[in-house]
């Protein structure tokens, strides 16, 4: 039990770093890889000076963790979707576990595809717990006469 719960914390720490991979800035300007290439720029008359509003950083498992609060109020709402969205989790979690073991000995290619597969399946998969959450609350607020 506390090698599933520590899979379950490893994979959840991969997929919240796979999930904010995509928010680093890799582009080169033109004139880094061109030396010739010369360009002006002109500041313009006159500069304000603006306050930036402070940037809130989330902690990096904020969405997974959100993600598995969802899941688990989905256990009180709707059982039976628990039970297919908790194995198909922890199935995610096990498969993003092995890739981060050998993520290392991959090529560039093999890790950006797989870092954006695993993205892609760790969001779908929270976008349909979190639909199956509302769907289940709807269902049983119009129970209610």
């Amino acid at each position: 039990m506390i090698s599933n719960q520590k899979n379950l914390c490893l994979g959840a720490i991969l997929c919240s770093g796979l999930l904010l991979a995509g928010c680093q800035n890799t582009t080169k300007t033109t004139s880094q890889n061109n030396p010739q290439v010369t360009s002006t720029v002109e500041a313009p008359p006159q500069q304000i000076s603006v306050d930036p509003a402070p940037v809130r950083e989330e902690p990096k498992t904020n969405k997974i963790g959100l993600c598995q609060s969802e899941l688990a109020s989905l256990k009180q709402i709707n059982p039976k979707a628990y039970a297919v969205k908790q194995a198909y989790f922890n199935r995610l979690v096990n498969n993003a576990s092995v890739y981060s073991a050998v993520r290392g000995d991959v090529n560039a290619a093999t890790k950006d595809t797989l870092d954006a597969l695993y993205k892609f399946k760790t969001n779908q998969l929270c976008a349909d717990i979190e639909r199956e959450v509302l769907q289940g609350l709807i269902r049983r607020g119009e129970s209610v006469k």
